[in-house]
């Protein structure tokens, strides 16, 4: 049963003998392997091999996150010499890698810890925490940390494997802009299911708050207990209660083009452009780094910069998966007549009712639908 302090799944709740969403899960597991927060346990696959051969797992990249997890705490119990860092870039085959002082410095991974972590398609990532020893000008990575959370999106060419591009996130921050282009609900809601799905905080941020009233969509995404604020670039107004709000985080921008990510990262982090520049110009000799990279910003906070969050789908998801994150249809789920209800056609649906009556709204209802209908549906 997933329990309702849990944070993968909020706005889980019990009414009276029924389960909520918790009986809907039973339902959908044939036996007794966990369904969710693979990632949390080292012994996940002892545990699978005793109990989960007919188990379905909600996400592939969680059984990966737990091969990683238990590789790599193997690892780094074993080897606790040299300095800590966490990866910044990528050069070719070179990891670059941020040390404690600040200091970025390039690295080969040990051939042992290769071999420990092979079979993965991209073994690191940025964000990760490492540890390292130098040799002469180069840095050679001795042990690699667990991950707390990861963003990944299914390889193009393969679908069987996950492409992970950002490991250790604090906060995924989604830009939306109130006009020019138009406000698209369905987006923000698309980009709170992820960071959701992958157990990660997310900040909603509505820029041109110059341009139309904010007041609607703060208030629809401040109840479901997402951080939301106005900003606008053009006035100033909010810039100052973002950088208050993200100040030491490690973050994520996400949003479609031409709602000011860009304006508003260099109005957060004005001596980030420059720094950024120089990186691309000089490209350290003969290392050429790739575009995913992270950087540090002021007050201690990280901003990890990376394409990938673009074609960062709805994927490897199931219907159950969506109906549980999100949390006021998830709320509403035990009310239903059926405990595997979908919310889309059946009988005495309290999620169905709840749109009609103003509790659920309407923009968060048709985003549902369309990724169930559209994202989801089976070929």
């Amino acid at each position: 049963m997933v329990e309702s302090g849990d944070p993968k799944y909020k706005g889980l709740r019990s009414h009276g003998q029924r389960q909520g969403m918790g009986r809907l899960r039973r339902a959908n597991s044939q036996d007794t392997a966990r369904i969710g927060g693979w990632e949390k346990h080292s012994d996940d696959d002892t545990f699978l091999e005793k109990h989960g051969k007919n188990s379905r797992r909600s996400h592939g990249g969680e059984a990966l996150l737990a091969k990683f997890n238990r590789l790599a705490g193997d690892s780094i119990t074993t080897h606790t010499m040299g300095m800590s860092g966490h990866v910044c870039g990528f050069a070719g085959m070179t990891v670059l890698v941020r040390d404690s002082e600040g200091i970025e410095r390039f690295c080969i991974v040990r051939q042992n810890l290769k071999k420990r972590i092979a079979g993965v398609k991209n073994p690191l990532s940025i964000g990760d925490n490492v540890r390292f020893t130098m040799n002469n000008d180069e840095g050679v990575i001795e042990a690699v940390c667990p991950r707390t959370n990861q963003l990944a999106r299914t390889d193009s060419h393969n679908r069987a494997l996950l492409h992970i591009f950002a490991a250790n996130i604090d906060c995924l921050v989604i830009v939306a802009a109130m006009a020019e282009p138009e406000l698209k609900y369905g987006l923000i809601d698309r980009y709170l299911l992820i960071a959701a799905y992958n157990a990660i905080n997310a900040t909603v941020i509505l820029t041109k708050s110059d341009l139309a009233d904010t007041a609607t969509p703060r208030a629809l995404y401040s109840s479901l207990q997402v951080p939301t604020f106005s900003a606008s670039i053009k006035t100033g107004d909010g810039i100052k209660a973002v950088g208050t709000h993200l100040a030491g985080k490690v973050c994520v921008f996400a949003g479609q083009s031409g709602v000011g990510k860009s304006s508003l990262i260099n109005a957060l982090y004005p001596d980030l452009a420059a720094r950024v520049g120089s990186v691309a110009q000089a490209g350290h000799g003969r290392h050429t780094t790739t575009s995913s990279r992270s950087y540090s910003v002021a007050n201690g906070g990280q901003l990890m910069d990376t394409p990938g969050i673009r074609e960062c789908g709805i994927t490897g998801m199931q219907p159950l998966d969506v109906a549980l994150l999100y949390a006021d249809i998830a709320a509403q789920h035990p009310l239903c007549r059926f405990d595997d209800c979908s919310h889309l056609h059946e009988p005495d649906c309290a999620v169905q009712a709840a749109v009609a009556n103003g509790s659920i709204a309407a923009s968060r209802y048709e985003s549902y639908r369309s990724i169930l209908n559209e994202d989801l549906a089976t070929p």
